[in-house]
């Protein structure tokens, strides 16, 4: 299982930098969307989720405004959004996954007759 968490874990920055660069969104609503879009194979607990936000903030990949959610109340939340420095590393890490991705499957596919 440790394996499998490492794997997930490793995965993480990449989907949360694909889910914020269609739109700004806050903590909860990127642990929502990205539990349902995987089927729930990615489901991050705050202990995982804001850790990370703050490391992504800290690296210049993402950028925090807060936003009024209710006028009545005055409650605000954080919204993160992805900074053209993060649209950068989101390409290359898309590129690097797709070579992952493509030698993978070339090693799996493969069926060589014993010598």
């Amino acid at each position: 299982m440790k394996s499998r968490a490492q794997y997930r874990k490793g995965c993480a920055r990449t989907l949360v930098l694909k889910i914020l660069s269609e739109r700004p969104m806050y903590g909860y609503e990127i642990a929502t969307m990205l539990a349902q879009r995987s089927e729930n194979i990615f489901s991050l607990g705050q202990g995982t989720l804001y850790p990370l936000l703050y490391s992504l903030e800290k690296k210049g990949l993402i950028c925090v405004c807060k936003k009024q959610t209710d006028r009545n109340c005055g409650r605000k939340r954080l919204y993160y959004k992805l900074s053209e420095k993060g649209k950068r590393s989101l390409e290359e890490d898309l590129a690097t996954w797709s070579d992952i991705v493509k030698g993978m499957t070339l090693v799996l596919r493969a069926s060589y007759a014993e010598c």
